[in-house]
């Protein structure tokens, strides 16, 4: 039977991978998960940075334009479709026959870029969110080095290595009492 020790790094290690597999299908297809860090304050008050907000696919014919009520969409900005810096929350104010004209509740006029394309639409927010001030947004903003760079990068790599040196010390301590 398996340690409590044993079983923790089992679920560590599993919950790793299953983030690692995330993101790597993310940067090589592209596919996005329904979580979404919030990187800007253009959507406050109703959405803040660090908020995770809960996305899920839409049909663009079912997304509601209104200045005031419309759904909160999230999309490539035009012309960098596929590109994850790229990605907006903002709010679907008018239809158009090629998209849709967006804006932050924050700004004070439309977005310049719109209108957004039908096919650059990834999803529309739930109306869930798990709130910045649990600072697991921030961490993960912080971690992938969007505030504060290069600290966060900086500290994954040393944790990283760290982890390796200890492990290489635990195979050379067990590779020496064997000996003995």
């Amino acid at each position: 039977m398996a340690s409590k020790k044993d079983l923790a790094y089992i679920v560590v290690l599993g919950a790793a991978a299953v983030l690692l597999a995330l993101s790597i299908l993310n940067t090589a297809f592209g596919i996005t998960f329904p979580l979404l860090v919030v990187k800007s304050g253009s959507m406050r008050p109703l959405i803040e940075v660090g908020d995770i907000i809960i996305v899920t696919p839409v049909n663009p014919a079912e997304i509601r334009a209104d200045p005031v009520t419309g759904d909160v969409i999230i999309f490539y900005r035009p012309g960098y479709k596929g590109m994850q810096n790229s990605i907006i929350v903002h709010r679907a104010i008018a239809a158009t026959p090629t998209g849709y004209i967006t804006k932050g509740d924050a700004n004070n006029a439309p977005d310049y870029w719109g209108p957004v394309p039908y096919d650059h639409i990834i999803g529309r927010w739930t109306g869930l969110s798990i709130p910045s001030w649990t600072g697991i947004g921030y961490l993960s903003l912080f971690l992938r080095g969007e505030i504060y760079p290069p600290l966060g990068p900086l500290l994954v790599f040393i944790l990283i290595a760290a982890n390796i040196a200890l492990i290489i010390k635990d195979i050379k301590q067990k590779g020496g009492s064997k000996n003995e």
